[in-house]
């Protein structure tokens, strides 16, 4: 695991040969670096990517599971799922670059992140069910909620990964793009998202998340109370500034201004 700091953007890249499995160590890893990155100031978005041309990641390591059968065994499961939760829960955009096999607890993590990009050959997917055993790491959950029911049922029931460019269609991913292309459109989108006031991405990162499952009177009640917030905040005035006079705005460092996130 190792990060690489530029321009705003931090790229988190799983380094794990030969797949980049995740065990319960890049688990502990991913973490713990998400948990630093998230009070980094210069940090204003997160790029999540693997190493190595045979894929994002292929899931969970499957010579730990052994080790599950024991009835009194802290679950594998709950590993990656607290990790999801962590990923959902961070603080900054998380942008997800998915090439060849993502597959499994790969899955569930880049189902918690807020923009996944794809190699249109990627193969994505929960082959649990091939293991007997089930997604238990927020994959019955999340993958419902981003595709449907239906189309979650098919992949969680068969095991069977779809591509990126059908992932693109089921709007599993929001852009599948040539294998060479992957990391760059994924960084493109990152260093856009970067240049956006922090305070403002922080506060729409936490409507978004606390609305999800909302009745909409209770979002829109929620979403004038977070306008205001983003109201209150210098980024606003400079933001608003900045336009009229035709240049970049010259956001407050995160931590500065009247409003927190």
């Amino acid at each position: 695991m190792h990060v690489e700091r530029s321009g705003g953007v931090a790229t988190i890249t799983i380094d794990r040969p030969p797949v980049n499995a995740m065990s319960r160590a890049v688990v502990e890893a991913l973490e713990s670096t998400l948990d630093a990155l998230a009070t980094e100031a210069a940090t204003r978005v997160a790029l999540l990517r693997g190493a190595g041309p045979r894929g994002f990641s292929a899931g969970a390591d499957i010579s730990e599971f052994p080790a599950l059968l024991d009835p009194n065994a802290d679950r594998r499961g709950e590993g990656i799922q607290r990790l999801a939760d962590r990923v959902e829960a961070f603080p900054k955009p998380l942008v997800v670059a998915i090439h060849g096999f993502c597959l499994g607890g790969a899955l569930e993590i880049a189902l918690a992140c807020d923009v996944r990009v794809a190699a249109d050959d990627a193969r994505i997917g929960l082959p649990e069910i091939r293991i007997g055993i089930l997604p238990g790491g927020g994959g019955t959950q999340r993958l419902p909620r981003v595709i449907g029911p239906g189309r979650a049922r098919l992949m969680i029931f068969s095991g069977e990964p779809v591509s990126g460019r059908r992932a693109c269609e089921w709007g599993l991913v929001e852009e599948a793009v040539a294998p060479a292309e992957v990391f760059d459109a994924a960084a493109a989108i990152a260093r856009t998202l970067a240049a956006q006031s922090p305070h403002a991405l922080a506060v729409i990162k936490t409507l978004l998340r606390e609305t999800s499952g909302a009745p909409l009177g209770d979002g829109l009640r929620t979403e004038t109370a977070a306008f205001a917030r983003c109201l209150a905040h210098p980024d606003a005035r400079e933001g608003i500034s900045a336009f009229l006079a035709k240049r970049e705005a010259r956001w407050a460092t995160p931590g500065e201004g009247n409003a927190d996130a």
